[in-house]
């Protein structure tokens, strides 16, 4: 493996603050509203709340968005093996422990089968779980452990076509790569479908991944500007068609209404919040909390689902319920800071050393 370049690309912590409110929206949503109205779930309706929070599902859009921007930036300069170690290091350590965390709570305190409160969301096997360990288990098939997990599987396929890229040395020519990705997404549709090409390019959520790598394009004047305009606003274009038509389905699952056109302003504001982000031509120096706001992004989402539900279920009737969401919100934040601290950071390094080593032998 050859050395990492000594000018890493530059960091904009306004995304860590994007990214950690996406974070939050995604939690609220599921608290908030997701777990009652989906039955079974939670107990606890927010009937007010939950109005507002109902549109924080857009999070993880928002999430696909900055990823194919924050990726693309973090992948200039660096070998395939940098890529993987890079990408390897930064998932797995808290997963694995999240994922522990997640089974056993799921083990010991679920819901009796069969009974009233049962879901099949908290039916996960030894097996699951062994599976769940690679993060591939949606490939071979398998339950998650979390009901989160799934957009792990769209980030790391995004990964695998970036280490195609930099296997191939086509980092530099990504206008025609990108076009035709859109095109198949054209063609597609808004679609999930368990075809070898629909697992491998992910048509539904494609778009915002290639709208970041676009703006990633355009802040680094790579390209003409022309070219890379138009291919974004395609881009634009087709996410806000999967946007709207989510509502459509989301409507009818649960049985309320989501407006379309909110939706779609929610979307065109994300990205109109980080064309201006990436935009600026001067940095903000560094800022401690957005930092430490950003670290707690990925903790919080791996651990807010399954065991936030198993906490609704057992506590929802024992403690008022806007008291209740408020300290679980403070004791994910500490949960999750731990996780960064003790696991994420030092297991992380720990790990992305050892395959330097193992590169190297």
């Amino acid at each position: 493996m050859e050395p990492t370049s000594p000018h890493p690309p530059a960091r904009y912590y306004e995304i860590d603050l994007l990214r950690f409110v996406a974070a939050v929206a995604v939690v609220l949503y599921h608290w908030a509203y997701r777990g009652y109205h989906e039955g079974h779930l939670s107990p606890v309706d927010y009937p007010t709340l939950g109005q507002v929070c109902k549109y924080g599902y857009l999070g993880v859009e928002l999430f696909f968005l900055i990823s194919g921007y924050v990726i693309l930036h973090s992948a200039q300069g660096k070998t395939l093996g940098q890529f993987v170690v890079s990408r390897v290091r930064r998932l797995y350590p808290a997963y694995w422990v999240a994922c522990t965390l997640c089974f056993v709570a799921m083990r010991l305190y679920r819901p009796t089968y069969g009974g009233a409160d049962w879901s099949p969301l908290f039916d996960v096997s030894l097996r699951d779980y062994c599976y769940n360990l690679s993060m591939l288990q949606a490939f071979f098939g398998v339950h998650d452990v979390d009901g989160v997990y799934w957009t792990l599987t769209v980030e790391i396929t995004f990964y695998f076509l970036i280490s195609l890229l930099l296997a191939f040395g086509w980092l530099g020519r990504l206008v025609p790569v990108l076009a035709g990705w859109l095109g198949y997404c054209t063609l597609v549709g808004p679609s999930e479908n368990a075809s070898p090409f629909g697992l491998l390019l992910f048509p539904r959520y494609a778009p915002f991944f290639i709208a970041g790598m676009l703006l990633y394009l355009l802040q680094a004047k790579q390209v003409a500007r022309w070219q890379l305009g138009g291919l974004l606003l395609w881009a634009y274009g087709l996410s806000a068609q999967a946007t709207w038509a989510d509502t459509l389905d989301k409507s009818v699952f649960f049985r309320d209404t989501f407006s379309g056109p909110l939706a779609v302003a929610l979307l065109t504001g994300s990205y109109g919040v980080l064309l201006l982000v990436t935009a600026r031509r001067r940095r903000p120096g560094w800022a401690p909390w957005l930092a430490a706001a950003g670290s707690l992004t990925y903790p919080v989402y791996l651990l807010h689902h399954n065991m936030g539900y198993l906490v609704l279920l057992h506590l929802g009737g024992r403690i008022e319920k806007h008291v209740l969401l408020a300290a679980m919100v403070v004791v994910l934040l500490v949960l999750a800071w731990l996780l960064h601290r003790y696991v994420e950071r030092p297991l992380g390094k720990k790990l992305g050393e050892k395959m330097q080593l193992l590169a190297a032998a």
